[in-house]
């Protein structure tokens, strides 16, 4: 299923897919689904096994640990990233606080784009191992 045009744009602005042109932005997205969350809603729990990267196109969400709102996410934020490589739990209940569409991909969807267009998969570990490098030289508080 075609992605909308929304979720093709701004999967470009996440820094993982940032290196990707615009038809590896389109085969990522159109293994992705979109999905509508009302306020009060819970889009991803605590402990619960993460299986998938989420963007939000519109609305706004909470991180929360327990009753702490640890952040605020809005449009064009996203969570959930190292879920395309791991399977382990949430760390947070993330709530939507308004209503909340999201554009997400589950980690065996991106497996499979990654097999059939390895370029993504390259494009992606170029940006994990900026991350690395950069923790790495960043001095410790």
């Amino acid at each position: 299923m075609p992605a909308s045009s929304d979720a093709v744009s701004m999967i470009g602005s996440v820094p993982i897919f940032a290196g990707l042109n615009e038809n590896q932005r389109k085969a990522v997205a159109s293994e992705g689904k979109e999905m509508s969350y009302s306020p009060g809603t819970s889009i991803v729990k605590e402990g619960t096994m993460g299986v998938g990267f989420f963007l939000i196109l519109d609305g706004k969400a909470e991180v929360r640990k327990g009753e702490k709102v640890l952040a605020n996410l809005a449009k064009g934020q996203f969570f959930g990233e190292m879920s395309l490589i791991d399977d382990e739990p949430r760390s947070a209940d993330v709530v939507a606080v308004a209503p909340t569409k999201c554009w997400a991909i589950t980690s065996w969807a991106y497996a499979a784009v990654t097999k059939e267009h390895p370029e993504i998969a390259h494009a992606m570990l170029k940006e994990l191992v900026k991350r690395l490098r950069k923790a790495q030289t960043s001095p410790t508080s």
